[in-house]
């Protein structure tokens, strides 16, 4: 199941406003939140051993840059970057030594955005108006994404700052629907994280 949960053309938690006075969110840090981060990371290692070139990597939404720094330490990727529009999480890209900028990825700023051979959306879809359409745009450029969301959300039970809810099998139809053929869908805690291919990438 899929669940839309908003009423106006654009959800306000889609909007710089609501996240330009939003406190940084150190996921790597959080025990919530690591193992799932951790596990996106393993899902971006397991694209390298596909792959005989060396691959580029794109975090739209990075926060802070945890997963951007397990990527560098953990993966052998030595390209890549992000870009993420709430100003409290910059501090953390100098900390962790990622490279990031303050952009507008789903907005504004999207066709300024370099994306790389597999991209990272985790803990995003759910915040944007059009994760379908995201995710299409996605794939016309990059082969593969890696992407995270809760696993346990519904109309009437979701955090307040989402637009947009999935069970697993919502998320993976949303993948499908997409044009991306999903490999692995893993649960982590109330997490669900996909690696998927996109079959824009198929001749």
């Amino acid at each position: 199941m899929e669940w839309k949960l908003f009423d106006t053309p654009t959800p306000y938690v889609s909007t710089y406003e609501f996240h330009k006075d939003r406190e940084r969110a150190p996921h790597l840090e959080q025990p919530a939140h690591k193992p799932r981060l951790r596990r996106a990371a393993v899902f971006v290692k397991i694209i390298t051993q596909f792959e005989s070139q060396p691959m580029t990597v794109s975090d739209l939404g990075c926060g802070d840059g945890g997963l951007l720094s397990l990527i560098q330490t953990q993966t052998g990727i030595a390209d890549a970057w992000g870009y993420d529009f709430a100003p409290a999480n910059t501090a953390g890209w100098q900390e962790r030594d990622v490279k990031a900028e303050l952009r507008d990825v789903f907005g504004a700023d999207r066709d300024e955005i370099k994306l790389g051979e597999i991209s990272c959306v985790t803990e995003v879809l759910e915040h944007i108006a059009n994760p379908l359409g995201t995710l299409r745009w996605i794939g016309q450029t990059s082969k593969y994404v890696v992407a995270s969301s809760p696993v346990n959300e519904t109309l009437n039970y979701h955090a307040s700052e989402h637009a947009w809810a999935w069970d697993y099998s919502g998320y993976a139809l949303l993948f499908n629907t997409a044009h991306y053929d999903v490999i692995k869908h893993d649960v982590v805690d109330s997490f669900q994280l996909i690696l998927a291919r996109s079959d824009q990438h198929d001749t």
